[in-house]
């Protein structure tokens, strides 16, 4: 979606990749219309940037519709791509990814609960949603256009993911939020969860370990009662201090 905190570090990387002869192999850019639109306005400032990349338009890749460079993309990559309208802003789109190292990948973007993107993207191997508010934040996630954890879960569920993925918690509140499952769903209680963070880096063979970090995580991140964090010291397991212990294993 066109929100800058989005999108704005896409300009460093064209820029750099271009310095050092990316133009002469551009990039097949998937984005929305009006990005490529503020993109061909920025390079009358850094005119080097042009011809980088190739222009994919989301809309193009909607079920059903067929543009050439999907051929492209499933030829060099061996991947092909679903994008699907969501509530956010105008022009916001989630996106499944089949073909990945991962199996099917999907990614929510910024939005609401979107119960076509979970058929979209059913049997997905990995789930990334976002979950930018705790469950007790509903209404300002309504407000907003953002999702609650209990909203991304449900997605998941309804998506039958093999894996969450858990990502953009607000900045306000600078704690891993609480997963409160729904008891009476057998997916919900055991779908693996794990929680984003900051130039994190997940394989396939990593992430069933990025799943049992939690209790780790929620020792930086802490609530501000004391209640809380004692409850979260005496969840850390041995498992996850030992794999925070392995240098970059999350890292790039």
């Amino acid at each position: 979606h066109p929100h800058a905190d989005h999108h704005l570090g896409l300009l460093r990387l064209l820029s750099e990749r271009s310095a050092i002869g990316g133009s002469n192999d551009p990039i097949v850019l998937m984005a929305p219309p009006n990005m490529f639109a503020f993109l061909s306005e920025y390079q009358l400032t850094v005119p080097e940037i042009k011809g980088s990349y190739v222009e994919l338009d989301c809309r193009n890749l909607f079920h059903g519709q067929q543009s050439p460079l999907c051929n492209k993309l499933r030829e060099d990559l061996g991947i092909s791509c679903t994008a699907v309208q969501v509530t956010h802003c105008p022009y916001s789109y989630a996106v499944i990814v089949d073909g990945t190292a991962f199996g099917r990948l999907a990614y929510s973007g910024d939005c609401r609960p979107s119960s076509r993107f979970a058929s979209a993207g059913f049997g997905a191997d990995v789930l990334i949603h976002e979950a930018t508010f705790e469950d007790g934040m509903k209404e300002e996630a309504v407000l907003k256009k953002h999702s609650t954890v209990g909203e991304a879960i449900e997605i998941a569920c309804k998506m039958d993911a093999r894996t969450l993925i858990l990502t953009h918690f607000s900045q306000r509140y600078p704690k891993i939020p609480s997963v409160n499952r729904n008891e009476n769903d057998a997916k919900a209680m055991s779908v693996p969860i794990a929680f984003a963070f900051d130039f994190m880096r997940v394989t396939p063979s990593s992430l069933p370990l990025a799943t049992k970090l939690t209790p780790a995580l929620r020792l930086l991140y802490p609530a501000q009662e004391d209640v809380v964090k004692t409850e979260a010291k005496n969840d850390v397991t041995v498992d996850s201090k030992e794999l925070m212990a392995v240098p970059g294993m999350f890292s790039a």
